[in-house]
């Protein structure tokens, strides 16, 4: 078993045999566990990930919640998160990580509608929404103990709101040329200027004017 623990966070003695157990039930050679199950006495589930190139679909116990990555997954920002800090039955795989503004901008796009309507998935959208913006503002990938203490940082999903609308034009610009940001936000700005009666969609569109008049050129 090999732990990986940068910032040297309490990782709980008594659940590393456990861990070892769940990992070696699983045959595939990279498995490893992350989240609250290592630091926390108590936790909701089990957050196992597994990378496979196979669609085969992995069973345990129903507070072990799978995940299986494919390998292409190894250049995602989730992925240098999720493996950062962990216990892993191998030494897992690494890759220089591969994302992109346009990437940056999907994700507040699908979660700012999420995030207003408090969907499902809203909490999904926050974790998303934090780990790309202190990607971008600092170059840094939060582990999972600095992504969950960041997201439970937040009171409301207004507080969130308030962080992106701060933040996200400071990050975007820090990385983007006047050229990029003309190119592609003056396109953003555009399409929700149309439908600004809309909440999330007056939102994104106050982003990208925000985004846009920026200090380039």
């Amino acid at each position: 078993m090999f732990v990986y623990n940068p910032h040297h966070e309490k990782i709980l003695i008594e659940r590393l045999n456990k861990a070892e157990e769940i990992l070696l039930h699983f045959p595939a050679k990279y498995c490893f566990i992350t989240g609250s199950f290592l630091y926390k006495k108590k936790y909701k589930d089990i957050d196992v990930f597994i990378l496979s190139r196979s669609k085969k679909k992995y069973k345990y116990d129903k507070i072990i919640k799978i995940t299986v990555l494919d390998f292409n997954q190894l250049y995602s920002l989730l992925y240098h998160s999720l493996s950062k800090a962990c216990i892993a039955k191998n030494i897992l795989p690494q890759k220089d990580v591969k994302v992109t503004l346009a990437n940056y901008w999907s994700v507040i796009n699908d979660s700012i509608p999420a995030l207003l309507n408090e969907k499902k998935n809203f909490t999904k959208s926050i974790r998303s929404l934090v780990l790309y913006t202190e990607y971008f503002k600092t170059g840094e990938v939060l582990d999972s103990f600095q992504l969950s203490e960041k997201c439970n940082s937040f009171k409301s999903t207004k507080e969130v709101l308030k962080y992106i609308q701060e933040e996200s034009p400071k990050a975007i610009q820090k990385n983007a040329s006047f050229a990029y940001i003309k190119r592609f936000f003056y396109t953003q700005a555009g399409v929700y200027k149309e439908v600004k009666e809309y909440k999330a969609q007056n939102i994104l569109y106050e982003l990208t004017h925000r985004i846009t008049k920026g200090n380039h050129g």
